[in-house]
């Protein structure tokens, strides 16, 4: 199950050891108890490890998007 099209809201935690990633749908048309969510939880040195990947890939291949 995804999300399709509805907008979502992403809200993201970090402590020493965690970085918590909490995706909500449906925010802004349904009430809290009906709307559908993930929760991530990571531990923060494979979060680390994946941003330095992620970013060394984006340098490489240049800019993934602009801004007006």
């Amino acid at each position: 199950m995804g999300f399709g099209n509805a907008p979502i809201r992403v809200e993201i935690y970090a402590s020493e050891e965690t970085v918590e990633i909490f995706v909500e749908a449906d925010f802004d048309t349904m009430p809290e108890e009906r709307r559908r969510f993930a929760l991530f939880n990571v531990p923060r040195h494979l979060f680390s490890e994946a941003t330095a990947v992620t970013a060394r890939r984006a340098t490489k291949s240049g800019p993934t998007f602009s801004v007006s």
